[in-house]
């Protein structure tokens, strides 16, 4: 990837669609989960709610799918039998590096790493290890880490605070609304893996919404 790194002291990544390709795979076990109560949760449904953390996206699945408005022991047992999908699933295909994992390799050396994901700690775990990247990165903040998640600041700063770097020598790589907007709204800059070569400055992002209220 083409990008000055000398401003920055650390990268930090999300995980599901920026580093890894296994949205595929989540779509897939959210898929069966549903299917075991006897819905359908439609892959478009799936893709339009990712991001937020999985209590929240799955109440937004619960809803596409027909269930209407679900109460927390559901959303507990939808997340289980998704949990036990996904771990069958990537114990059986090993997801795709995508382009932003080349940081990893010489590209980021010398960089402090982190992985920032709204997955619970279980599943971001299992990833690494599938990937063989767990020694790679220098502190990692699950979706189970943070009260607030992803659009909330909280990940991120977390994130910057066990890295001991500040926010503004940080550079994010991010793959949707929620956590451009988690990451801007901590101080940080951005760069949209979506859109190849845009980087959303943390004062214009805030700015803009600002505006938009």
């Amino acid at each position: 990837m083409g990008i000055d790194l000398k401003p920055f002291d650390a990268l930090l990544f999300d995980l599901d669609g920026t580093l890894v390709n296994t949205m595929p795979l989540h779509g897939r076990a959210y898929s069966m989960a549903f299917e075991t109560l006897g819905y359908h949760l439609r892959e478009e449904d799936f893709l339009a709610h990712v991001g937020p953390p999985a209590r929240i996206a799955i109440a937004a699945f619960a809803s596409a799918a027909g269930m209407g408005q679900v109460d927390e022991a559901m959303i507990r047992t939808i997340h289980r039998e998704k949990k036990r999908f996904f771990s069958r699933i990537l114990a059986e295909q090993k997801p795709e590096a995508l382009t932003a994992s080349k940081l990893l390799g010489d590209q980021g050396r010398g960089k402090r790493m982190a992985v920032v994901s709204s997955g619970n700690r279980e599943g971001v775990d299992a990833i690494l290890r599938r990937m063989e990247w767990t020694e790679l990165f220098d502190v990692v903040v699950s979706g189970d880490d943070t009260e607030q998640g992803k659009p909330a600041p909280d990940p991120y700063l977390q994130a910057a605070t066990a890295l001991h770097v500040p926010a503004a020598r940080c550079l994010v790589f991010e793959d949707t609304e929620a956590g451009v907007h988690s990451a801007t709204a901590a101080g940080m800059n951005v760069i949209d893996v979506t859109r190849p070569g845009a980087v959303v400055l943390a004062s214009v992002d805030r700015e803009r919404r600002a505006n938009a209220q």
